[in-house]
């Protein structure tokens, strides 16, 4: 165990879940559970849009407003089809592989685990507790639920005291350059880019969770 190494916090969309693969899954249910081929739209069209407007950084009741409309969809049924997915996301997350054991593999090493992410409070929570995570997890800290979202250094200041460690004890793991590895770079923490690209900036780079884990657990920070 990495004697320095106390805690690690963890990003949440596109670093543990596989947001994009679960929106593709979420987009066939909806597609059958309100028979959107009854009004004129093709499984593809439906998917290829659904996936594209949620990955836009914009509120979920834009997302099913912009679909409504393109195509043409009452109003009623858009609103069903938000709080249906609110409803549903959380059970149908798909984590990356060997996301969870990396996780199972830092708690095992005595390490503290958070999750930093961006978004609604519950809703962040849902996919959480869908990935079969939330036992594992120490802190978790919603931009929802604080008023603050990354890349503002604040919210990884009121993880750190939450878990009661320093910066320079803790990594920070993410796929955002920019809304997470600038600000655990910039507070002094290991930063780990979970990215197929790499940086002289960051401590470590990969793509691959197995790659992460034995970093984590099997590499000296000091």
């Amino acid at each position: 165990m990495v004697q320095n190494l106390q805690a690690v916090i963890f990003d949440l969309d596109d670093t543990l879940v596989d947001k994009s693969e679960t929106l593709r899954a979420v987009a066939a249910i909806q597609y059958s559970s309100f028979s959107l081929n009854n009004f004129g739209v093709s499984f593809e069209d439906w998917k290829t849009q659904f996936v594209e407007l949620n990955n836009l950084r914009i509120e979920k009741s834009e997302v099913f407003n912009r679909l409504g409309q393109r195509f043409s969809f009452a109003a009623d049924l858009r609103g069903s089809l938000g709080s249906h997915f609110d409803q549903i996301f959380g059970y149908h997350v798909r984590p990356f592989p060997g996301a969870i054991e990396t996780i199972q593999a830092c708690k095992s090493n005595g390490l503290k685990i958070g999750i930093i992410t961006n978004g609604r409070d519950a809703f962040q929570r849902s996919k959480i507790a869908g990935a079969g995570i939330t036992d594992l997890i120490d802190i978790v800290v919603t931009s929802g639920g604080v008023g603050i979202k990354k890349p503002d250094i604040r919210i990884f200041e009121l993880a750190l005291e939450s878990l009661q460690v320093l910066p320079q004890e803790t990594a920070f793991v993410g796929d955002d350059y920019v809304a997470d590895m600038q600000p655990a770079i910039k507070l002094g923490m290991c930063s780990v880019w979970k990215s197929a690209d790499s940086s002289p900036e960051v401590s470590f780079s990969s793509n691959d969770f197995g790659e992460i884990r034995d970093f984590l657990v099997g590499r000296d920070f000091s």
